[in-house]
C-alpha cells in the first residue's frame, strides 16, 4: 500500500496525517499525493491539497459551529477526522492550484475579467458604419478600444477633452 507523502509541520498535523495514513484507500492516497485535475477560469489545473490547507478548512468549519459571538468552539476528534477525509476526498474542495507544468497558478484579477467581458473593442471595419453616423460618433467609436483599457475607477476623472 502506498504511503501519504504530505509534510506535517506541527503536532496537530501529525495526528491528522496518522489518521489519513491509517484510513485512506489507495485511490485517496493517490489523490493526496498527486492532486486531481481541476477546472477554474476555463483552465485545466492540478488541485493539490495539504495539511496547512486542511487546518484552515477545519478552523473555518469550527467557526461555523461556534455560538454567535463566541471566540472558540469545541469539536470532537471524530468530527475533525471525518472532515479530513471529506477535505481530501472531495474534488470540489479547492486546495493549492498549480498549472499543468506544476508552477503555481495565479488567477486573473476578477475586476479585469469582468471589465474585459463588458467592453469589447470595435473592429476597425465597423467604425463609422451604419445609417447616418456623425463625425463625432465616428471618433468616439474609433476610441472605444482605448476606453476599454481604462479601469472603471478612473472613468470620468481628469480633464474633459
Amino acid at each position: 500500500m502506498p504511503t501519504i507523502t504530505l509534510p506535517a509541520n506541527r503536532r496537530d498535523q501529525e495526528l491528522i496525517l496518522a489518521y489519513l495514513t491509517e484510513n485512506a484507500s489507495e485511490v485517496l492516497t493517490d489523490k493526496i499525493n498527486n492532486g486531481v485535475l481541476f477546472v477554474k477560469d476555463s483552465k485545466q489545473l492540478i488541485n493539490r491539497k495539504g495539511l496547512n490547507g486542511f487546518m484552515k478548512y477545519a478552523t473555518d468549519e469550527a467557526r461555523k459551529l461556534a455560538e454567535k459571538g463566541a471566540n472558540s468552539a469545541c469539536v470532537e476528534d471524530s468530527v475533525v477526522c471525518g472532515r479530513a477525509m471529506h477535505y481530501f476526498k472531495e474534488d470540489s474542495v479547492e486546495g493549492k492550484l498549480n498549472n499543468q507544468d506544476d508552477t503555481e497558478y495565479t488567477p486573473t484579477p476578477k475586476l479585469l475579467r469582468a471589465f474585459a467581458t463588458l467592453v469589447a473593442p470595435v473592429p476597425p471595419h465597423e467604425i463609422g458604419t451604419g445609417p447616418s453616423v456623425s463625425p463625432s460618433f465616428k471618433a468616439f467609436r474609433a476610441s472605444a478600444t482605448v476606453v476599454a483599457s481604462v479601469p472603471p475607477q478612473f472613468m470620468g476623472t481628469g480633464p474633459r477633452v
